[in-house]
């Protein structure tokens, strides 16, 4: 009897090792697959992007576009690539987003930031040759694959920090490839967490006066009323930053609002209704931090800036990279900052005003009421907050755009734009996790062209806003 319990409880002793045996080797075979990359599974899901995508525009929407034959693919090569004139919103947001898309499938599979832009260039190319019938685009091509890049790796890493504090359908959200990616290799994705500096959203309640001026006709508008909201993130302390890898960190904000239109406008819709999308990001490629001594904290480095505005009065858009200079002097209870950012924008857009408001020219040979640009963004910051929690930032973004001739259009011109964005908030805490603001916004252009008359406009917006600090 004796022996018999002894055999039993050898028995039950060698099936608990082999358990936690099988366990252990389970977890490795796990980390060892979070850790390898998939250049296939990647690859897969940029191609099952496109076809999604495609059969939406085909088959649902019925877009004449996206019915493609082999007529229109068969010869690829001798397709010519041109500027096209789609919709504002398609060309500087969609786009970057659907390139983000690619950019997620191919880092859900562990593939780094380089081998991820050379999966969402391809994804660009392969969409703009054999997923439409239009002439590919050359806008398409750079905003889809760099902005793709840009917009995905935000978000990889927003969705990165949402799953580590277990807001899973936020994560999802933020990286809605993950519906692929997840069931493919049987597990989420894995990578850096717990570097989310600050995320937080707010409502907004403004209204803004502009005025604009074409030789000596001049148009005053008035906006009376509208209410938004935005989204902030900003990922990992932008002062005294060091490190080699892209992206570790940025700053992005996402916002919208809408409202009472100023009855002036290229539509009956524009002129009853205001609208108002943005985006502002930047993010440091690679990034030093210099000692200036105690107290000080520093930054500098190469960055990345992609901004949009797409408003009733306004729009504008820049992506490209340049040089980056921040830096933060600590106090006893109070902190005190500057930033300094010059880029070279690879391409941007401005808008036709004297065609959007119909001042100067009225035809019907206009496709689009934006111009493609290249040139120059300066951006200068100045913040500072109390340990009270009282905080004060302000942020102006100074754009110098030239119209090349390549891009013109019918009754478009070409020649310098100047915009200054300024964007001044006063913020105090109403509690530990809320803020109450506010905030004004002030947008000059000037514009000086080659044969049309030169204009100016501006708009000088203000908001009340609560902002609630989460995750």
């Amino acid at each position: 009897m004796k022996f018999k319990k002894i055999i039993i409880a050898l028995a039950a002793a060698v099936m608990m090792m082999s358990s936690v045996s099988a366990q252990e080797f389970s977890s490795e075979v796990v980390k060892q697959d979070c850790e390898k990359k998939h250049y296939v599974i990647g690859a897969v899901g940029v191609l099952t992007v496109n076809a999604v995508i495609g059969s939406w525009n085909r088959f649902v929407c019925q877009a004449p576009w996206a019915k493609v034959g082999w007529d229109d693919i068969k010869r690829p090569w001798e397709r010519e690539i041109k500027f096209d004139s789609d919709w504002y919103w398609t060309n500087f947001v969609l786009h970057p987003y659907q390139g983000g898309l690619y950019y997620l499938a191919a880092r859900n599979a562990n593939l780094n930031l380089l081998e991820s832009l050379v999966y969402t260039t391809a994804g660009s190319w392969i969409w703009e040759f054999f997923f439409e019938t239009n002439a590919p685009s050359t806008n398409d091509l750079v905003y889809t694959s760099i902005g793709g890049m840009v917009t995905g790796e935000m978000l990889y890493r927003l969705s990165l920090e949402a799953q580590s504090k277990n807001h899973t359908v936020l994560s999802f959200m933020g990286n809605p490839v993950r519906l692929y990616s997840d069931f493919v290799q049987g597990h989420a994705p894995k990578g850096p967490t717990g570097n989310l500096y600050e995320c937080s959203v707010k409502a907004l309640v403004g209204m803004s006066l502009a005025s604009s001026k074409a030789n000596v006709e001049r148009l005053d508008e008035v906006f009376p009323a509208f209410v938004g909201g935005e989204f902030r993130a900003i990922y990992a302390d932008p002062y005294g930053h060091d490190s080699n890898e892209p992206y570790s960190q940025f700053y992005f904000e996402f916002g919208g609002a809408g409202g009472k239109g100023s009855g002036e406008g290229s539509s009956d819709t524009e002129k009853k209704f205001m609208y108002d999308v943005h985006i502002f990001s930047d993010g440091m490629l690679v990034s030093r931090a210099p000692d200036f001594g105690e107290n000080v904290d520093t930054t500098f480095g190469a960055c990345m800036e992609y901004d949009f505005v797409w408003n009733s009065f306004m729009e504008f858009s820049s992506l490209g990279s340049g040089i980056a200079f921040k830096q933060r002097f600590n106090g006893q209870d109070s902190w005190k900052a500057y930033q300094l950012r010059l880029s070279a924008i690879f391409m941007g857009t401005s808008d036709y005003y004297y065609l959007r408001r119909g001042t100067i020219i009225k035809t019907e040979a206009v496709v689009r009421d934006y111009g493609y640009t290249t040139g120059a963004e300066l951006v200068a910051k100045l913040a500072a907050a109390k340990k009270s929690g009282i905080e004060f930032d302000w942020t102006v973004h100074g754009y110098a755009y030239w119209k090349y001739p390549s891009q013109k259009q019918p009754d478009d011109d070409t020649g310098w734009e100047l915009i200054a964005f300024s964007d001044l908030a006063l913020e105090m805490p109403l509690g530990k996790k809320v803020n109450l603001g506010i905030a004004d916004e002030f947008y000059f252009k000037k514009g000086i062209y080659d044969e049309a008359p030169s204009i100016w406009t501006l708009n000088n917006a203000i908001n009340v806003y609560a902002r609630f600090k989460f995750m």
